[in-house]
């Protein structure tokens, strides 16, 4: 199953990720994870597969307007609100009338993910995001085994995004991430960031079963699209600029 990520894509076999895995998506925040993704959901209904999104950091009408953005007719993609309400007069205010999350927590995301089984089956689920679900939880490897074991029967991808720039989740991360199939990693290029160049990178940093490059790929995302970002040009490119100025940026 492709990611509809390209330059992940390029580095995957042609048919892509095989089914019943679970993906983490890792990173800071604003290093475009929500983007990624959704790369996967656009990708699945693109291709006439199902696809679902646990809308937990945005709410649905949101999260809907950005697939009817980037090509996909939101009606294809069941959008579960989980956009927790603190009270009860907050939550009618929404008025959200599809599928929703009463609770935020690993017991009633498991549950609606058993209930949406039939529908999203051979598809992908994204979960943007897993914080809260994760702070919510005394036992991060049940969330993983559940999310693990409905990807598995269901023969889905199981999209996960996690923002590690929170310290407890990133610690209980740790304990359980070895549960996940493909993790994905993405930030800002700590090297290029100290010279005011802010370029995102982003790598596989684990796949199970496939043979796949580890390294760092710097991308830029231009018309809803990920492409990949020539970094040595760039600098050579600025360096040529500013040479009239004797400054020089290091390459």
């Amino acid at each position: 199953m492709k990611t509809g990520i390209g330059p992940i894509d390029d580095l995957l076999p042609p048919d892509g990720l095989p089914p019943g895995y679970l993906v983490l998506l890792e990173g800071p925040l604003g290093v475009g994870k929500t983007f990624f993704a959704y790369c996967f959901a656009v990708s699945a209904a693109k291709a006439k597969a199902p696809a679902a999104v646990f809308a937990v950091d945005a709410l649905p009408e949101d999260v809907a307007e950005t697939l009817r953005r980037r090509g996909v007719d939101p009606g294809s993609v069941a959008i579960v609100d989980g956009f927790y309400a603190p009270t009860d007069r907050l939550n009618k205010m929404k008025g959200w009338g599809k599928a929703k999350l009463d609770v935020l927590d690993t017991k009633a995301v498991l549950d609606k993910l058993a209930e949406l089984a039939d529908e999203v089956r051979g598809g992908v689920v994204v979960i943007d995001s897993l914080n809260e679900i994760i702070l919510r939880t005394s036992n991060v490897f049940e969330l993983f085994r559940g999310l693990k074991i409905f990807a598995k029967y269901t023969g889905s991808l199981v999209v996960g995004v996690v923002h590690t720039d929170v310290e407890d989740v990133k610690n209980t991360l740790a304990l359980a991430e070895h549960l996940a199939d493909v993790i994905i990693q993405a930030e800002m290029d700590p090297d290029l960031e100290q010279m005011g160049l802010f370029i995102r990178r982003i790598r596989v940093a684990r796949a199970k079963g496939l043979q796949v490059p580890h390294d760092w790929i710097h991308v830029d995302i231009v018309d809803g699209r990920v492409v990949e970002v020539d970094v040595k040009s760039l600098l050579r490119d600025l360096n040529r600029k500013v040479a009239e100025l004797g400054v020089r940026i290091g390459v």
